[in-house]
């Protein structure tokens, strides 16, 4: 039985991300103390925190001084290994049972735990070094991606594409570093993301699926609704999002990856808890956003009902928006939605999401182009 944390309680939230900070303003929305661990003073989360705990790293003594002073923590992804999310578990509650602490921090654990509760993945192989590679190749084929097994080392999302033998040598660079997850190039037509939220009384709530795309002058990275899928692939996502929350013992939120091909078929690429980029997009396009449903699976809250605000919406980062036109629409519109942040940068004062919204995709492109808001 989880613990149940009401308000005036403390969360302790790790990590200095945007999504962070945007979690702690959420927390302080809802009635709870937020207590912060980060790795540099300056940070996003410092101006929603009551207090903050700066540290060279998350070692074993940081992690258990923090988890005896918090209720409840909440670890950023990618941040902590296996080891030290179970460190934490022993001096506060972490809302996660141990096959998710296993499965977001190592990826090899991810796909096998994948392939186990036969969930199509692309095909895989643990390597170590080269001679591992080179059989793994033979089986596999080329294109293939060489990843990193544990998500919170130095580096981890640097991944090594491989084309032919010709780039082994890269290969051995990041074999040198640590041990490998060799995986099939998938040749996606769609790259799609699904949410699923699930508290301790086993309610449920899914997002809807939305399109990941790379557009733009600069590229940006860009989320979009509705995701343009068949019908029965939409439903098979649904399903398998269902079904890992409840073998998972979810409490709070897993969002997963899926590459879709041009034939439908779908894989999923990638399980992982905490706040993603796309997260942004739920931010006044959704009755509920992902950082308030989030928390409140985690306090054992009852989940609302989940409505769409607009019928579609596309979601552009900051960073690839003209500053001064944003401020104009900021200003005079009320229908589209504003996931906007101060940052720490002088040359950059706001960091975020706006999510433009409309009837259609082909509205919101539109509403894009007449506004003249993506940088040349």
């Amino acid at each position: 039985m989880a613990q149940r944390h009401l308000p005036g309680s403390t969360i302790g939230i790790i990590g200095s991300s945007l999504s962070a900070a945007v979690l702690a303003q959420t927390a302080g929305r809802l009635g709870y103390r937020v207590a912060s661990l980060v790795t540099e003073e300056q940070n996003p989360v410092r101006q929603h925190a009551l207090w903050q705990t700066v540290v060279e790293d998350y070692e074993d003594e940081a992690l258990k001084y923090f988890g005896a002073r918090v209720d409840l923590a909440i670890p950023e992804k990618g941040i902590l290994s296996n080891q030290a999310l179970r460190v934490l578990n022993q001096h506060t509650d972490l809302p996660m049972s141990d096959d998710l602490m296993a499965i977001t921090t190592d990826r090899l654990i991810e796909k096998v735990y994948l392939d186990t509760h036969h969930v199509l993945v692309a095909p895989f192989s643990m390597v170590t070094n080269m001679t591992d590679l080179k059989e793994a190749v033979e089986y596999i084929g080329y294109p293939c991606v060489l990843k990193a097994t544990q998500r919170h080392i130095a580096k981890a999302d640097d991944h090594v594409i491989l084309y032919s033998e010709n780039d082994f040598n890269l290969a051995e660079a990041k074999l040198a570093q640590t041990t490998c997850l060799l995986e099939a190039w998938i040749p996606a037509e769609k790259q799609v993301s699904l949410i699923v939220i699930r508290n301790e009384r086993g309610e449920i709530l899914i997002y809807p699926p939305f399109d990941i795309r790379h557009e733009g002058m600069p590229v940006a990275r860009q989320v979009a609704y509705p995701a343009q899928l068949m019908r029965p692939v939409e439903e098979e996502m649904r399903r398998i999002a269902y079904h890992l929350a409840n073998q998972l013992n979810l409490r709070g939120s897993l969002t997963l990856k899926f590459l879709v091909t041009s034939a439908g078929v779908m894989y999923v690429n990638q399980a992982s808890i905490g706040m993603n980029e796309e997260s942004m997009f739920t931010i006044g396009t959704m009755s509920v956003s992902h950082y308030e449903a989030t928390l409140r699976a985690m306090f054992d809250m009852a989940l609302p009902s989940l409505t769409l605000n607009h019928p579609a919406g596309i979601a552009l980062p900051l960073t690839a928006i003209d500053t001064d036109k944003l401020m104009i629409q900021y200003l005079t519109r009320t229908d589209w939605g504003f996931a906007i942040f101060p940052s720490n940068s002088l040359h950059q004062p706001i960091q975020g999401y706006v999510n433009v919204t409309g009837d259609s995709l082909e509205s919101c492109r539109r509403q894009i182009e007449a506004t003249e808001l993506l940088l040349n």
